[in-house]
């Protein structure tokens, strides 16, 4: 706090109005770096809140993630996805929705495993339980039935209201597959590592 108000106090005292300071680039960069610092320090407690509550209730970490953080990271992006093609921007909107996803799923998950080797242990001990395998099953069917609904019907695409139907189905599919398999099997069967071993066992 100190620091911040010495800091605004130079720049008030250095600046003049209507006329950019000549170290605004590196006000711009210091501020991106603390907008950074600072959804890092939310997201980590988010986190480790959700975590608190799945203790609580006996609820994986698997199956938090994947519906309230995941819709809770997902309601930006369809706000402004159904802001976009309200304007006329429908092309816009469903690249965002593919890309969106695709950087969350390539740059995070890519950057983490590379970190993790450089930084913990290589090779990286990924889990993967059996929500994760389920959650990789209904990712690839959306994707095979988008990639069958383009093919049938050429482009230009023109996305009619039974495709949206379609994948609002299987998603809700998904969520009550997920549900039920955590009311079902238990927080020790999603959150078991569903690796090498134990299909091994499982196939013998």
């Amino acid at each position: 706090l100190v620091c911040g108000a010495g800091l605004a106090t130079v720049v008030h005292l250095t600046s003049v109005p209507d006329t950019p300071p000549p170290y605004q680039p590196t006000l711009a960069f210091l501020g991106f770096v603390t907008s950074v610092a600072w959804i890092y320090a939310l997201a980590a407690e988010l986190v480790h809140l959700l975590q608190a509550i799945g203790t609580m209730l006996d609820v994986s970490d698997t199956l938090l993630g994947l519906t309230v953080l995941a819709l809770a990271n997902s309601v930006g992006d369809l706000v402004a996805n159904l802001a976009m093609a309200r304007a006329g921007m429908p092309a816009m909107a469903a690249a965002a929705c593919i890309g969106a996803p695709l950087v969350n799923l390539l740059m995070g998950v890519g950057g983490a495993t590379l970190l993790g080797n450089l930084l913990v242990e290589s090779p990286y001990p990924f889990e993967m339980n059996l929500q994760l395998y389920v959650s990789l099953l209904f990712l690839v069917f959306a994707l095979a039935a988008m990639l069958v609904y383009v093919y049938r019907f050429g482009v230009p695409v023109e996305i009619g209201p039974g495709l949206g139907g379609v994948l609002i189905l299987v998603y809700v599919a998904f969520m009550v597959t997920c549900l039920g398999l955590e009311a079902w099997g238990g927080r020790k069967l999603l959150t078991e590592n569903f690796g090498r071993e134990v299909r091994g066992g499982m196939l013998g």
